[in-house]
């Protein structure tokens, strides 16, 4: 054999196991009409596969002259559905193959390795004898073995019944009996690898029971359809799924699924059949490769939609979970409402479905801010990307109240001020986004959403040493825990509003609450004298207000506001030394109550938005069904 076998096996089995050795073997054999095959693995242990030895036997037609003849020359098949280079996987895994063929009185014997040269030993034999073709696999190349799995009978029983699952399965039902044995021995075992000798046998009761059904679609009627087998079954034990199609008597599987997409302890087997396929494999038989006048693309979704009709009629089940699937989508993701795929085959992969998504609101995304002209078509696209994107920054709202709502009193006041307010972190009038997605003091107010400006560290150590009361306990290094917020720069704007936030660990000491409030007053004199363009302070003190602490407030003048928890507020006058006075809205407000109002009117927004998008969705649902009836 004049040929290269290194370059020859990457350029025509670009992604070769050893488990194709087997499977060109059982092909030979099956192509030999043998009836019985047997395949004998021998090791000593799987950590030597030097030791490794294959024989792999058949009572087939043996290696007649013609048989001999196409086997010495390379890419000389028999016909046009084989492509006359699977022995080539022989010299990838092993030096030396030992052939011995009885067939009638003859009897054939060579080796085939690198240095075959189309010779072999033929015999006559004194009287007929039984057909029997042998090869041994010896000297094995590599140092190591990929998977316990390539050479476990069981796993290889698997593997050559969906391998040959249309030879076997046509032989089934032709009656023409056949027996694949398969046996390991081996002197070391490995339990945890479930490695040990053992035998297995393929009989036609392996083989699955099969039903069929016709598929029609014009694409395919030059082909005259394609047939399906299939079978759908419950209580396997584990989740299984095979889609191939039937090429010269082999499966070469498709992705029209995923194993996902059949419940837990089910499992499917989907295989097609048509002239379309005959000889429409690659040269390693592991890919499909159509006609140019058919598009791989529409092929699929016409067998995708025929495994989809027959799961919907074998596992009801599969609906009504996919309906709790999209229920939860439209719970937790209703900015994508109308985004999801409505045509799923199998059970909906929630993950894999809101990737879909997501890239399609992407997408629109992108087309919108790119287009040069807003066309009407456009404007209507651009206002339902708009509420797609503010619903999704109200989900966004949503998980940052849970979040609050799940502090407690271990959490550190330091923890509390980031999640309203990122500490140090100096926002840029150009990164609108970034901005809003980070300052969470709506948490107090919503108009506190436009409040932009967080000074920078040493700008706040200023500000902070201004303001820090000479009798209070300092934290952090000498400074009090305190979060602020401007409404713009007050190093450039004239008047500027700030929004500080006080934040007392949950507590129901008394003494410590009111010391909290009466800090308010003189932090508000030293900030305002520090900052000259301030016009206005918002002050919040979060505190543990209990029935007591309630009273106490009440007390002294301050007013309850309307809130699901409770709130207080009083204004006071702040004055600066050179007598000008800054308002300083005060409030007093409980955790509960920052939580519960934010919530509140995050949930009316969000139901909105979500009554919207599901409008929406429902109207893009409707609109091909309306449009063909205006057509009719």
């Amino acid at each position: 054999m004049d040929i290269e076998t290194t370059n020859a096996v990457k350029l025509f089995f670009p992604n070769p196991s050893l488990v194709q050795v087997f499977f060109e073997s059982v092909a030979n054999s099956l192509d030999a009409n043998a009836s019985e095959i047997s395949i004998n693995i021998e090791i000593q242990r799987f950590s030597a596969p030097d030791t490794l030895k294959i024989t792999i036997s058949d009572n087939g037609d043996g290696f007649t002259n013609e048989s001999f003849e196409r086997f010495a020359r390379l890419l000389k098949p028999q016909d046009a559905f084989h492509k006359g280079l699977g022995r080539l996987l022989f010299l990838k895994y092993f030096a030396r193959i030992e052939v011995n063929s009885v067939w009638g009185d003859n009897r054939r014997q060579f080796t085939f390795s690198e240095a075959f040269r189309d010779e072999s030993k033929l015999e006559k034999l004194e009287k007929i004898q039984s057909n029997t073709t042998t090869l041994v696999f010896t000297n094995f190349i590599g140092e190591r073995l990929k998977s316990y799995d390539d050479i476990k009978p069981g796993a290889l029983k698997t593997r050559i019944i969906e391998q040959f699952l249309p030879t076997l399965h046509e032989r089934r039902r032709t009656q023409r009996p056949f027996l694949i044995k398969i046996s390991l021995q081996t002197e070391e075992s490995n339990t945890q690898k479930e490695f040990f000798s053992d035998d297995e046998t393929i009989t036609a009761d392996d083989l699955p029971e099969l039903q069929s059904v016709s598929i029609e679609d014009p694409l395919l009627d030059a082909y005259e359809g394609v047939e399906m087998w299939f079978r759908v079954k419950a209580g396997m034990g584990e989740r299984t799924l095979l889609t191939a199609v039937s090429i010269d008597g082999r499966t070469i599987p498709i992705k029209l699924l995923q194993p996902h997409a059949v419940p837990p302890d089910h499992s499917g087997i989907f295989l097609f059949v048509s002239q379309l396929f005959k000889g429409a494999a690659d040269t390693s038989r592991q890919k499909l490769i159509l006609p140019d006048n058919i598009s791989e693309p529409d092929l699929l979704s016409v067998l995708r939609r025929e495994v989809g009709k027959i799961f919907t009629e074998k596992i009801p089940q599969i609906a009504e979970k996919n309906e709790e699937a999209k229920n939860q989508f439209e719970k937790q993701f209703p900015h994508l409402l109308g985004l999801f795929e409505e045509n799923t085959v199998g059970l909906i992969n929630k993950d894999e479905a809101l990737d879909i998504a997501q890239s399609k609101f992407f997408k629109a995304q992108k087309e919108v801010l790119q287009c040069e002209e807003l066309t009407d078509s456009t404007f209507e696209k651009s206002l339902e990307l708009s509420s797609r994107s503010l619903t999704e920054y109200i989900l966004y709202r949503d998980k940052i109240i849970r979040k609050f709502k799940d502090m407690s009193g271990d959490n550190s006041e330091a923890e509390i001020h980031n999640l309203i307010v990122p500490r140090y972190q100096e926002f840029e009038e150009s990164d609108l986004i970034r901005d809003v997605y980070s300052n969470n003091a709506w948490l107090l107010d919503d108009k506190f959403m436009s409040f932009r400006t967080i000074l920078s560290e040493a700008r706040m150590d200023s500000v902070i040493g201004a303001i820090t009361l000479n009798e209070e306990a300092t934290k952090d290094e000498g400074r009090p825990d305190i979060a602020m917020i401007f409404s713009a720069d007050p190093a450039v704007e004239a008047s500027v509003d700030v929004v500080v936030v006080e934040i007392k660990k949950k507590t129901d000491d008394e003494k410590e609450n009111e010391y909290a409030i009466n800090q308010l007053l003189d932090r508000a004199v030293k900030l305002a004298a520090h900052c000259p363009n301030i016009q206005r302070i918002w002050y919040y003190a979060v505190i543990q207000v209990n029935d007591t602490m309630a009273t106490r407030l009440e007390q002294r003048k301050w007013a309850p506001l309307f809130s699901r928890g409770k709130v207080y507020y009083q204004e006071f006058p702040t004055k600066r030394p050179n007598g000008s006075v800054v308002p300083t809205p005060t409030f007093v407000m409980s955790f509960d109550a920052i939580v519960a109002d934010a919530e509140c009117r995050n949930h009316t927004f969000l139901e909105i938005l979500r009554h919207g998008m599901k409008k929406f969705a429902d109207s893009n649902t409707q609109s091909p069904t309306s449009e063909k009836r205006d057509e009719d």
